[in-house]
């Protein structure tokens, strides 16, 4: 059984240590916070079998972080590899990456239908990479539509694209948020971004090389060309790892599916509409006075396919934590969580009009700033989960002992032994504390249905 190493992933030219992501974990009994890098959450995505697409102005490595990836994990392009590229241009056809025409002149026939040829050699490859897509007009841009949802059609049948479930599809995008001065680029098909499961936006200040990572860049290069490394194929390692998160994502994690709940029906939640729903996300939102518009401003609920994608990000960020310890850990569930969140809610779901209002089209940013939002929320549903794994409706009953506060599960029996000493106590619920927070609760008592002990 191939067994992969942290060594093995670590990218041999692209350099990035900057801290991306930050998680608690319990390491031999003590709660510690490890940080991961920006090539960290790479690893992560490539093992979770997550689709990403790298955004950025000129100059910041997205093509070379791309060029790291086929080569040095899936083996390159070339005859023997187990990665396709193409490049976003005008004259792009998808049919040069995956067909071929034989003719045999001996026979003195012309059969249109037999002349193309699948070539399964390279619908079998696993990493899927587009540099520069949005070079490519709209319409050309659909054709990568069927690369990043693993899959080709010829001949009217539609073939999986990669092996063993496994295709990783990667663009890059050159993007200049500031005064959009490329010329010969075009806009970014929605339903393509769509299906790009983690945005990295590495103009983000936090995304970006660190003084110390540039200097030895600097002192490594000759040229500012883009270096191909060596090929080496780790494919079969990758796929290893993603066939274990695939099983884990399978399974109801009671934090990871309260979390998805949050994050899809509670925030389509509207305080203000007349349906209590949040149709009309951001028509409504500006003039809104409701005192928990700091988040729902923001963003709106997730699709059924980003929280899986957020789901896999978790596993995947847990299992590049592990082999960068090299031990076992124990990822704090919601932690890791919210970190995926940052970078798979993008596309569709952040407030347009805010998002260039208030943040210069800074999307990192705002999303970051959500999260740190989302992350309150979340810290009010957390003490409350053991009630509801127990049965219990999420109701508590604070009131201090001995000088400090207390918080426990209402039951009518703590009610009668508090009103006996006579220690006065409020009563605080889930539903109520979520809901003034603009977090819709229509969730919760399937929730304690589904997970509750019996």
């Amino acid at each position: 059984m191939t067994k992969l190493t942290y060594e093995q992933l670590r990218f041999p030219n692209y350099r990035n240590t900057n801290t991306a992501v930050r998680l608690r974990v319990n390491v031999d009994g003590k709660i510690e916070t490890i940080s991961l890098s920006l090539s960290d959450l790479v690893y992560a995505a490539e093992i979770a079998g997550l689709n990403m697409l790298a955004v950025a102005d000129t100059g910041r490595g997205k093509t070379q972080l791309m060029t790291d990836i086929a080569w040095h994990h899936f083996g390159g392009d070339q005859e023997s590899g187990n990665a396709n590229w193409a490049d976003g241009r005008p004259s792009f056809d998808i049919t040069d990456l995956f067909e071929r025409q034989e003719v045999d002149l001996s026979s003195g026939r012309f059969d249109s239908n037999t002349i193309r040829q699948l070539r399964r050699d390279k619908t079998g490859r696993c990493f899927f990479g587009v540099d520069e897509l949005n070079r490519a007009p709209n319409p050309k841009q659909n054709e990568f539509f069927d690369l990043a949802d693993g899959k080709y059609t010829f001949d009217g049948q539609r073939y999986k694209l990669g092996r063993d479930d496994y295709a990783l599809f990667m663009s890059t995008a050159n993007l200049n948020k500031v005064n959009g001065d490329f010329s010969g680029t075009f806009g970014l098909d929605r339903a393509l971004l769509n299906r790009a499961h983690l945005t990295l936006d590495l103009d983000h200040k936090d995304f970006r090389p660190t003084a110390e990572d540039e200097l030895a860049i600097e002192e490594r290069k000759a040229n500012p060309r883009v270096d191909v490394p060596p090929p080496q194929d780790i494919s079969d390692g990758i796929i290893e790892i993603n066939h274990q998160i695939r099983e884990d994502s399978k399974k109801l994690d009671p934090y990871l599916t309260a979390f998805r709940f949050l994050i899809g029906r509670g925030l389509d939640y509207c305080d203000t509409d007349k349906y209590k729903d949040k149709g009309a996300f951001p028509t409504l939102c500006g003039d809104c006075s409701f005192s928990g518009k700091d988040l729902c401003s923001l963003v709106k609920g997730s699709s059924e396919r980003t929280i899986a994608a957020i789901k896999a990000l978790a596993y995947g960020l847990s299992h590049i934590a592990k082999l960068k310890l090299g031990k076992e850990v124990e990822i704090d569930p919601f932690d890791a969580a919210l970190q995926a969140f940052r970078f798979t809610t993008y596309h569709g779901n952040l407030n347009d009009v805010i998002a260039s209002d208030e943040y210069g089209e800074r999307r990192q940013t705002m999303m970051d700033e959500a999260v740190q939002e989302l992350s309150g929320r979340v810290r009010i549903l957390e003490p409350y989960i053991p009630q509801m794994l127990e049965g219990y409706q999420p109701v508590s009953l604070v009131y201090n002992s001995n000088g400090k506060e207390r918080r426990a599960t209402r039951t009518d029996e703590l009610v009668a032994k508090l009103d006996k000493n006579k220690i006065s106590y409020q009563t605080t619920n889930l539903k109520t504390e979520l809901k003034e927070k603009g977090i819709g609760t229509d969730w919760i008592n399937a929730y304690v249905k589904k997970f509750g002990r019996k």
